[in-house]
């Protein structure tokens, strides 16, 4: 609003002016400025795109017997996860815990009654190698894969132990279920303490995302 200012008989309008910004008061509101609308419509995607679903992965070890057993299911339909179980590519890509041991080569999979496998892992911390292997005693495409399992040089091939692998789908989604019986609860108790859980547990998360990835391929 003007103020009159008196002065030698005349009355002089004056205005009184903003001092002008500094051009970098100008840059910084106008960063945060496009720095908000960027986050609410950050925000407003998070919203709205679906939630990825949390993993169903379960370990359980009966007190009845010395076993290990693993479930979880796939939103996928059987053959997708059977190919991803049974194919050496893909099988490179998820078998063994990427974090400390991942697979480097797979030597071999003959997936037939008494066709062998052996997996070659590298253990990240020693850079050693750790070797997986055994033969398979029943192959039922998409429905069970049953196998002796194996460490080289932890203990002589007539101790490994069997493992039973089953695939059922029911809606279009896979249920999944591994069952492993070990000699006795001392060397249950003994594979426990190796970390397998956590190695088990890391590449079926693994598995789970190769399967999605090749879902969303196909789709």
């Amino acid at each position: 609003m003007a103020r009159p200012i008196e002065g030698a008989g005349n009355v002089i309008p004056f205005r009184r002016k903003s001092a002008p910004k500094p051009d970098w008061i100008a840059a910084y509101v106008r960063f945060w400025t496009e720095s908000l609308d960027q986050l609410t419509a950050y925000l407003d995607k998070l919203q709205t795109e679906e939630k990825p679903q949390m993993s169903d992965i379960k370990f359980d070890y009966p007190k009845d017997e010395p076993s290990m057993i693993c479930t979880r299911s796939f939103d996928a339909p059987v053959s997708l996860v059977w190919k991803v179980f049974t194919t050496p590519e893909h099988v490179a890509r998820w078998w063994g815990p990427q974090s400390f041991a991942p697979v480097r080569k797979v030597d071999k999979l003959e997936l037939r009654t008494g066709g062998k496998w052996r997996y070659v892992c590298e253990h990240l911390s020693t850079k050693g190698e750790i070797v997986f292997y055994g033969t398979y005693v029943d192959v039922v495409p998409e429905k069970k894969l049953a196998n002796s399992f194996g460490v080289e040089g932890q203990f002589p091939a007539d101790e490994a132990f069997p493992e039973v692998h089953t695939f059922e789908e029911r809606d279009g989604r896979t249920y999944y279920k591994s069952y492993s019986l070990l000699p006795n609860f001392e060397a249950r108790d003994a594979v426990i303490a190796t970390g397998m859980e956590k190695g088990g547990r890391e590449s079926m998360e693994q598995l789970g995302q190769l399967v999605d990835e090749l879902a969303r391929e196909l789709a």
